[in-house]
Order: structure tokens, then sequence, then C-alpha cells
């Protein structure tokens, strides 16, 4: 089972680093985008007084060209430690900056909360002129600290944290389906019952403690419930979906985004909380399952017709081109049985028609 080295969560904790960080050597390279750069340069050079750091402005996709420009630049100053600072696409590419780069020590540092990618060992490569992912690596060790400052997420956009609940959602519904069926998770074995459970409580806590959590975000305010999620969000559901595996969770919004001429309307965790609703119609979820789903995406925000994903009036060339996009898709077929052409489109429209009965005040109870 993989999980980072140290988890540590709480207000105020980034300008503690240094007694986290203390073991990884001298000389620490600083990757953040422009503004994440603009905002935290001065804290984090106050957190680490005492040792040598280089601050790298990152930008663009997690691309290979990315990553090789970010490990020239570690290697050029000598960096023992990568830290990242950011979302999805930094993160990714710092952890295969230090794989690639000989195993350097990384520090993930979270500014919103709208991922699992932080505490696990994955990156997403994708191409710079499509935007589409080419493929998923796994490094031999997850990052050694992730550190999770509320005071940041609190500053973040509530679509985000709320995306970030769209992509926990996942996490248990893919799992249960790789480890019922015995298919490897993301480190190439089969999952432990430990990783089921965890992936089983950030699923029930999503219901118990999402909505309130939603509200407390609107208002920055610190609260029991926003920092339950918070932890779900990074910790429960990064431990959760790497060591239970994958299956057509995240399929279903892969297979949108091969969609000509589409702008990139919806986050992640917006589109695998539709493709979510996807995979549970084509596997045959009882109505009190999807009604649970339905309700609770409906009422945080997230996704659950193709209206709420902007992808209005689809055509039959469209569905025919997200079908096939997502068939193509390797996790798609960790299903006990075969997944066709027919059941993927089936599945598009019969999970949106069923959004839209819950748009319209109805329910399948």
């Amino acid at each position: 089972m993989g999980c980072c080295g140290k988890y540590v969560q709480g207000y105020g904790v980034l300008h503690d680093l240094n007694k986290y960080v203390d073991w990884m050597g001298s000389k620490f390279l600083v990757v953040a985008s422009k503004n994440r750069m603009r905002d935290l340069k001065d804290t984090i050079s106050v957190a680490l007084a005492g040792k040598e750091v280089s601050f790298y402005e990152f930008s663009g996709e997690c691309s290979w060209s990315n990553i090789q420009k970010l490990m020239d630049a570690a290697q050029s100053f000598g960096a023992q430690t990568l830290i990242g600072i950011g979302g999805g696409k930094v993160v990714d590419s710092v952890k295969a900056a230090a794989f690639k780069g000989g195993l350097l020590n990384e520090v993930i540092i979270p500014t919103i909360a709208a991922t699992d990618a932080y505490t696990s060992a994955a990156s997403c490569i994708y191409d710079e002129q499509t935007h589409m992912m080419t493929e998923a690596i796994n490094s031999p060790k997850n990052p050694d600290l992730v550190l999770v400052d509320t005071e940041i997420l609190l500053k973040a956009p509530v679509r985000q944290f709320v995306s970030g609940m769209g992509d926990a959602l996942s996490t248990y519904v893919g799992g249960l389906v790789c480890q019922d069926n015995y298919f490897n998770n993301h480190h190439g074995g089969v999952g432990t019952h430990s990783a089921l459970a965890i992936a089983k409580l950030s699923y029930d806590m999503l219901f118990r403690y999402g909505r309130q959590a939603k509200l407390a975000a609107e208002k920055r305010a610190l609260s029991d419930a926003y920092n339950a999620i918070i932890e779900v969000n990074i910790l429960m559901s990064g431990m959760g979906f790497e060591n239970n595996g994958s299956s057509s969770d995240h399929s279903f919004y892969f297979g949108t985004l091969a969609l000509p001429d589409r702008e990139e309307y919806v986050y992640h965790g917006e589109g695998v909380a539709f493709s979510t609703c996807c995979q549970l119609v084509m596997q045959g979820a009882s109505n009190e399952q999807l009604d649970e789903v339905y309700r609770f995406c409906r009422d945080v925000g997230l996704p659950i017709t193709f209206d709420d994903m902007h992808l209005s009036d689809l055509t039959d060339e469209e569905y025919d081109i997200m079908t096939k996009a997502a068939l193509e898709q390797g996790f798609i077929h960790n299903q006990p049985f075969e997944v066709t052409y027919e059941k993927v489109l089936g599945a598009y429209k019969a999970a949106d028609a069923i959004g839209h009965l819950y748009h319209e005040g109805g329910s399948l109870l």
C-alpha cells in the first residue's frame, strides 16, 4: 500500500515548513505558477530560512517537454528537494521530475483541494497541443511530505473545492469494482482491505459532511466539516484511488474531451462526477445508490447532465466520437462484463436523462 511519507494538515502550517523538511538537505527548488509564486514566495523564503532556495516559475501542461525543463533547472541548481506548490499540473510535473531526475525528495503544498493527485505516486502526462492525456506514470515512491495549509485553501475558489469532491466521489465507486474482481491497482498489485475501507470512508464522509462543507467554504469559514472534506479530497481519495485501482469512473469524462473544438468548460473533478454517474448506470447500480449520488451532486453543484457539462444538444456524430474515445481508455474495461460501444453510449444517454429528472425535481425513488 502506498502513501506519502508524512501528511500534515492545519491552519497556518506552512509557517512551520522547515521543521518538516530539515532532514531533506540544504538545497530546495520551489516550483509554482506565476500567481502562486507571487502569493507565497515571501512566506516560503521565511519558512526556509537557513536553506539555499531557488524559485522556478512553472507554466503550461504537465508534458515531457516541461518536465525536462524542470529537471534541467533542478540539476543546474543542484537541488536535493523539489517543493511543488499549486494544483495538479504543477504537482504531477514535480513528481515526474523528481522521479526521472534521480528520486529527489518531494514536498507537495496544495493551493486548491480540487484533485486527489497530491499524495499519490502517479503523474498524468499530457500533450501540449491537444491537451489530452497521453500516459500515466508511477514513481517508485510517493511524495515525502504533503503539507496542507487550510489558511491557503480557504482562499481558493469554492468551485474548485467542490470539484475535489467530484474526484473523491469516484474513488470508492471505481475501487470497489477493482477489489471485487481482482483487477490491479495503480501500484501493479491487488488492493488491500484497509485501502478499500479508506475509500468507503471517504465516500460516506462526502454524503455526511459535503453539503455543509460547501457552505463553510462559501463563507471562508473553517469548520469541522470543511476540515473533514479537505482530508477526504486530498488524503483519503489519494490513498483510495491508487491503492484500489480505477474502473470506468474517469473514462466517460475523458471521452468528452475528444470532441473537436471543445473548450475546457469543466474542471477535472466536475467531469469525473458525471463520469461516475455514467459508470453507476452502466453497471446497473440500484435506485437507492443512484438517488444518493444524484441528489448529492445536484446539491453541491456537480454536473449530472450534459447541459451541466456545457455540452448541450449533442449530435449523433458527437456521441459517436465520445463513445469511441471512452472505449480507448484502458480502465473502462475494468468491469466484470464486456464493455461495448452500445453499453457506453447507453450509459451516456441514460445518465443524462436521470440527471434531468433530478433537476426537474423528480427522483428514482
